[in-house]
């Protein structure tokens, strides 16, 4: 099958180094979402944001690279880490408005709450304060407004990744899992009065770069570190994890539970090989798919429609496509053609940097069937609207 060249449709220059999309999946609010930003000042230039040399996430080999600069998340240095936060409108000729920016620290993820909070949809935004804080969206003005902020730890750690539970359930009570620098998985939970940390407790011993619940069970979670090692986590017995898996060339960086298919996962990682897994039997992959330049984000398109599908943000190769076949959809291992495996279906190669934050639109497919989809990269500080 040949490969589709996405093109842009809408370029912004985020100024700051971009790196986390997220669409709002409510309807009446789905033309609208949010870009994260991350930026280091030098304590003698503050007044005009500029990058330092503070790779971590490393190369294509999963090695650090003195050339780059990168999102940091060892020990606090002198400097500063600012970002903003981005809220932008899409119309319907695919022009971009923004509605609204909010200066914050560093912001390293952002995921939408799965369940409305009076009425109003609600994000979380995990910075380099250790902070997570959640923001409403006004539905008259569509305007964001913090409304808590949960001191998860000491300013100097960084919370590199969030998720919400109950996000095929929103009957269920709500809660969050985070991952922060020192190694350390939180899990945070409501009360009368606001939100708090429930638990803590030690999980990679390298930074682990995401967690994420399982979609199927919200007393699962998983998590992926630099040691190389994918945990599987029991939030009711947090001691040890119920399951590792160390067959990683190098960091995990990115899960997705699948929201159609019950059991079927995908991890990224610095590797640069996508690996499907079964929940049920997580230590062989069904399939693995190599992708190139590290997976950063990876996401299963949100329609049923289009459950084969998978968004990947691959750092220094672009941004990608995966269609799945129908027997990895069926939990059935792949067979030995690229087509059994899986394959690259669409790309989108206009961003000029570490391809760090992308996210599928829950606005109607065009009539070719393509959704649309927005991306951003680091150092050209650039976002982008695409389809596919």
């Amino acid at each position: 099958m040949a490969v589709y060249l996405a093109k842009s449709l809408a370029y912004v220059d985020t100024v700051y180094s971009a790196d986390s999309i997220e669409w709002c999946p409510f309807n009446g609010y789905q033309d609208i979402f949010v870009c994260g930003t991350y930026q280091i000042v030098k304590p003698e230039d503050e007044e005009t944001p500029a990058l330092q040399n503070s790779d971590k996430k490393g190369n294509e080999e999963g090695e650090e690279d003195d050339d780059d600069e990168d999102i940091d998340a060892g020990p606090s240095k002198p400097t500063q880490r600012v970002g903003r936060l981005l809220l932008y409108q899409v119309g319907e000729d695919d022009s971009l408005t923004e509605i609204q920016r909010v200066e914050t620290p560093a912001i390293l993820d952002t995921k939408w709450s799965p369940k409305l909070d009076n009425g109003n949809p609600v994000l979380g935004v995990a910075d380099a304060k250790g902070h997570i804080t959640l923001y409403a969206l006004d539905t008259d003005t569509k305007r964001l407004s913090e409304i808590h902020r949960i001191d998860v730890d000491e300013e100097s750690t960084l919370c590199l990744s969030l998720d919400w539970s109950n996000r095929l359930n929103d009957s269920s009570p709500s809660s969050i899992i985070t991952s922060l620098s020192t190694g350390n998985l939180s899990h945070i939970t409501p009360t009368p009065t606001g939100w708090e940390v429930d638990s803590t407790w030690k999980a990679h011993d390298y930074e682990p770069w995401i967690t994420s619940f399982d979609n199927w069970d919200s007393n699962t979670v998983w998590s992926g570190g630099d040691d190389c090692k994918l945990k599987r986590w029991d939030i009711r017995e947090t001691f040890r994890p119920t399951f590792v898996n160390k067959n990683f060339d190098a960091g995990v960086t990115t899960i997705a539970s699948s929201p159609h298919t019950e059991h079927l996962l995908a991890v990224g990682s610095y590797d640069e090989i996508l690996r499907i897994f079964d929940t049920r039997s997580p230590l062989t992959p069904l399939t693995t798919i190599h992708l190139g330049g590290g997976i950063w984000r990876t996401k299963f398109h949100p329609s049923s429609e289009r459950k084969k599908h998978i968004l990947n943000a691959c750092m220094h190769d672009n941004f990608k496509i995966v269609n799945l076949p129908n027997s990895i959809i069926n939990l059935q291992s792949s067979s030995n053609s690229d087509e059994g495996r899986g394959e690259i279906i669409t790309t989108f190669e206009d961003h000029e940097s570490l391809a760090y934050g992308v996210d599928w639109s829950r606005l109607p497919s065009d009539s070719c069937g393509e959704t649309l989809v927005a991306s951003c990269s680091f150092y050209d500080h650039a976002m982008h609207l695409w389809r596919g």
